[in-house]
């Protein structure tokens, strides 16, 4: 690659001259090849992260694109907010100066959705839609089970001649919708098969289809499908095809057909797709993924450019000679001489001078115990000999971490008082906070002895033995202040008996059983608190997908069998993982222990490979149903799948280790390993002394940047910094409010009266139509979870509605954009915010922000508060425009009079430096943690507030 393809500016920043700046000739061709469609093949620690980062700032530096114009395709959110700051980082020692946060970054879910947000109007959706994620996707098909897997005809019969019970059935359909969806099969299709069990997939995918349109749900595969479908619409198609000029793929071998399809069309006007992956990284064939997209791509694109990172500057080079040879021993070619790797050889950095130890060896023990307890003594050894500084320095990868697995290794490690972590171990119910607040909800609503009836089998003994054995706890504590809580609970819904209807959902026993001991002292413990918030979460999950806004006369006894026999019976019998932090995935002092797909991407001085037991297993009765319905006929040949995914599969987690990789078994290793298990020296060996000499420094990942915005982070925290702790940093969720709904209500109908404007259909709205839009709304946040407006406060707020639009009806032919997502980076964080609506057709620059209310009087605080929230806007967008905003308004749906309505304020620098000022100490104050009440809240905060229990009894306020 000649150095003029790569712009001066990162020659410069990276020169020749420095070997620890200097960029690889293998690297320099990657950043410096641009146009036209490119295949990276990269191997494990090759760095392409920083070869994607340098390549979009050529890209920039040289003026081929704007920010906005790129798009960069992550696997996980995590991953592209690392990009994302990366970025961010390398734009600034380049001296670029433009947004750098208008690149398009993220997971294909995630820009499916933003595209979708931005052009529902296109679709078949509908304002409000909901995204089900996996737990909320089953609980959709269980509760519309009888209109979708029916059971008529089938009483004595599994369903679908397949599954034996309900969530199996459940379960099991939904790798076959999902399939069914990704590979774009058309369902009618399926129902003319002369397999039975394909016509009744048809069947039910097809009513499925139709529950989620009835319900306003869309799922992570429809997500996707819909984007496609949308792409295929000329116009809107178009728009977005034509604003991306290139597009960027990473881990493009675990994507599937649809999102391979939809990145072609993406790039089919510019041709500038640049897909980057591995092969041999593949892992997620369960969930769709195949890899043929990146071992095909060549064949999809003519003159398509192809390079190869092989350098690996991770690992040790004895660790690196061990996975070559390990993926080097099958045979990855068929009968017809049909490859399926690229052939590649991974080199250890050339400028690395490796100490020699012994960086590769095996742990072997009689049984799982001794084996464990040989583990532990290794850990130890490390530590206590200084060769890691931190416990965190050490991963051991299995591959599943349920407690039957990772329990022998965790007691091993706990007797030599080494404290591990491993939160996916799916042990949620184990908690004692968890099992106390499920135990004392069981008594309130009355699940506990004859109460529970006969329910055909379905109770689970393992959640009814847990509550019968936490309340036998509690009576034996005797804690009064507690007993007192429960039994005012209990006469509440006693008094059921005597009324309709109670103005309480679940989740509000829990905000006040917190105020009460021991859960008010369990809060002081961040992972208990953390636990707790969980429980709340999943409490407003049942509320919400079963349709309980309140608790009624009525709903009582379905709730309480539903609650019980159906929800947590899920979640136990599926398990559910424990809290982990997002900004701390390896907390210091604790050995990581994981599953080998949950270490993709990560890497670390010392892992441990366990499983090494476990054969090759295949899931292929999905594609033995469906695979004749697929665009193109299966990829690899059945016989070789599952070994080629074990080997894929191992070989990633070899690769994670950058200085030991030890292998561990207590058995015979699975035939697969035996030469490689057979070649390595057992621990401790005779080798041990050569590692006391090392010290394996770790460098911590940068920390990623957190975004805060004014409405949930700066208001919040200045209303009440404890509220902002719950809400925002412990993630309690909050029993919603009806003014929450009111507000969400109007802005939802406001937004889709613009999107008409924008349209030019306005001529289409009358009062009937925009009648029907407030209704379905209405009717979408019901089905959301809130609690419903009385007739009088929803007649108000069409009445807001209606106003609005016969007054502004002429304004609405200036609309430019509406619902506007902006951002500014700062040195400590991303400052976010979205515009309900820019006006600007007429080349001068509006922004109005809604408040669904009247204009307050004599509240100058409020008001000025809104005026500096909107000078960020006004200053964000003007970096966006290159256009001065020429007015910033405040818009009162509750003033009749729009010239009352209508707050207009000048945009003003020196009230832009104030605000900003004032949000960087907000922020600060939060990435502190500092959430001390010093002030006591204003008496309208606490009103509504579900802490208020509980701040109570902590003595910050005083309930009249």
């Amino acid at each position: 690659m000649k150095s003029e393809d790569i712009h001066p500016k990162i020659l410069e920043a990276f020169p020749d001259s420095d070997p620890k700046k200097k960029i690889s000739e293998e690297k320099k061709g990657v950043i410096g090849s641009l146009d036209g469609p490119h295949l990276i093949i990269a191997g494990p620690g090759s760095g392409k992260t920083y070869t994607l980062v340098l390549r979009t700032l050529n890209i920039l530096l040289k003026k081929l694109a704007e920010p906005s114009e790129i798009m960069l395709c992550t696997f996980t959110e995590k991953s592209a907010f690392e990009l994302r700051d990366r970025l961010s980082n390398f734009a600034k020692k380049l001296g670029y100066d433009q947004n750098i946060q208008e690149v398009t970054t993220g997971t294909i879910h995630g820009l499916c959705h933003y595209f979708l947000s931005k052009y529902r109007h296109h679709t078949s959706l509908k304002s409000n839609f909901e995204l089900l994620d996996d737990l909320t996707q089953e609980l959709f098909i269980f509760d519309n089970f009888e209109d979708i897997i029916s059971k008529k005809g089938d009483k004595h019969k599994p369903y679908l001649g397949k599954w034996n019970t309900e969530w199996s059935a459940v379960r099991g359909i939904i790798r076959f919708f999902d399939k069914i969806t990704e590979e774009l099969i058309d369902p009618k299709k399926l129902l003319r098969s002369d397999e039975e069990i394909t016509k009744k997939l048809g069947r039910c995918y097809i009513h499925y289809e139709e529950c989620l349109k009835k319900k306003n749900r869309v799922d992570m595969a429809h997500l996707q499908k819909y984007f496609y479908e949308l792409l295929d619409k000329k116009k809107v198609g178009d728009k977005i095809i034509s604003s991306l000029k290139y597009i960027m793929v990473d881990e493009y071998q675990d994507t599937n057909y649809i999102q391979e399809q939809i990145m072609i069309k993406l790039s089919s006007k510019s041709n500038n797709l640049c897909v980057v992956g591995d092969e041999d990284q593949s892992l997620y064939r369960f969930r769709g993924a195949t890899v043929r997209n990146i071992l095909e791509f060549k064949d999809l694109f003519k003159n398509c450019k192809e390079f190869v990172l092989e350098t690996n500057y991770r690992s040790h080079r004895e660790i690196i000679d061990f996975y070559n040879k390990f993926m080097d021993k099958p045979d990855w070619k068929s009968e017809s001489n049909k490859r399926f790797r690229y052939p590649k050889k991974i080199k250890p950095d050339p400028t690395e001078k490796f100490p020699d130890y012994p960086a590769v060896f095996k742990i072997n023990g009689d049984n799982e115990i001794v084996e464990a307890e040989k583990f532990a003594d290794f850990v130890s050894f490390l530590k206590k000999d200084k060769i890691i500084q931190d416990y965190n320095q050490i991963a051991l990868l299995l591959y599943s971490v349920r407690i039957e697995h990772s329990g022998p290794y965790i007691d091993a490690l706990a007797k030599l008082g080494i404290p591990s972590f491993c939160p996916r171990k799916r042990a949620f119910f184990s908690n004692e906070e968890v099992q106390r607040m499920i135990s004392c909800l069981s008594l309130i609503l009355g699940y506990h002895g004859e109460n529970r009836g006969n329910v055909n089998g379905r109770i689970m003994p393992e959640i009814t033995a847990m509550i019968d054995q936490d309340i036998e706890k509690i009576k034996d504590e005797s804690n009064d202040e507690l007993l007192k809580e429960l039994d005012k609970g209990i006469k509440e819904i006693n008094f059921l008996k005597y009324k309709p209807t109670l103005d309480k959902r679940l989740v509000d026993y829990l905000y006040q059983l917190i105020s009460v001991e021991p859960f008010k002292s369990w809060l002081e413990d961040e992972n208990k608190a953390r636990n707790i918030s969980m429980l709340s979460y999943l409490l407003t999950v049942f509320q919400n997908y079963y349709h309980y806004t309140v608790i009624t006369q009525k709903n009582l006894p379905g709730m309480r069998l539903k609650f019980f026999n159906s929800f947590l019976r899920l979640l136990f019998e599926k398990g559910k993982d424990e809290f982990e932090d997002p900004d701390m995935p390896f907390p210091k002092g604790y050995v990581q222990i994981m599953t080998i797909h949950q270490s993709k991407g990560l890497e670390f001085p010392v892992v441990v490979v366990g499983s090494l037991d476990r054969n090759p297993r295949a899931q292929k009765d999905v594609d033995r149903v469906l695979s004749d319905f697929y665009a193109r006929p299966l990829f690899e040949p059945e016989d070789k799948v599952k070994i080629f995914d074990y080997l894929r599969l191992y070989y990633v987690a070899f690769s994670r280790a950058q200085k030991v990789l030890a292998l561990t078994c207590s058995e015979d290793p699975s035939e697969y390993f035996e030469d490689s298990w057979n070649s390595l020296e057992e621990w401790p060996h005779k080798q041990k002394d050569l590692l006391k000499s090392q010290t394996f420094e770790f460098k911590e990942r940068d920390k990623i940047k957190k975004g805060f915005s004014f409405t949930s982070d700066l208001n919040l925290y200045e209303d009440c910094p404890r509220q902002y702790k719950f809400f925002n940093e412990l993630e309690f969720t909050p029993s919603r409010s009806a003014e929450v709904f009111f507000g969400s209500l109007v802005h939802q109908t406001i937004e889709e009266i613009h999107r008409y404007a924008i349209e030019d259909k306005l001529k289409e709205l009358n009062e009937k139509v925009i009648r029907d839009i407030f209704e379905f709304n209405f009717r979408m946040l019901i089905e959301s979870g809130m609690r419903p407006l009385a007739q009088k406060q929803k007649e108000i707020a069409f009445d807001q509605v209606i106003c609005y639009y016969k007054q502004n009806k002429k304004e609405m032919q200036r609309i430019k954009e509406i619902e506007v997502d902006v951002s500014l980076e700062k040195e400590k964080y991303i400052l976010n915010g979205k515009i309900d609506l820019v006006l600007g057709k007429d080349d001068k620059l509006e922004i109005l922000d809604f408040k669904a209310q009247k204009k307050p009087k004599n509240d100058k605080v409020l008001i000025e508060k809104y005026r500096k929230q909107l000078c960020i806007y006004g200053h964000i967008l003007e970096q966006r425009y290159k256009k001065k905003p020429q007015r910033l308004v405040i818009y009162w749906t509750g003033e009749k009079d729009k010239n009352k309505a209508r707050m207009v304020f000048d945009y003003d620098h020196l009230i832009v430096d104030e605000a900003v000022k004032e949000f960087d100490t907000v922020v600060d104050k939060i990435l502190k943690r500092d959430f001390e009440i010093k002030e006591t809240p204003k008496p309208e905060y606490c009103r509504e507030c579900d802490l208020k229990r509980y701040c109570v009894s902590k003595n910050t306020i005083k309930l009249k």
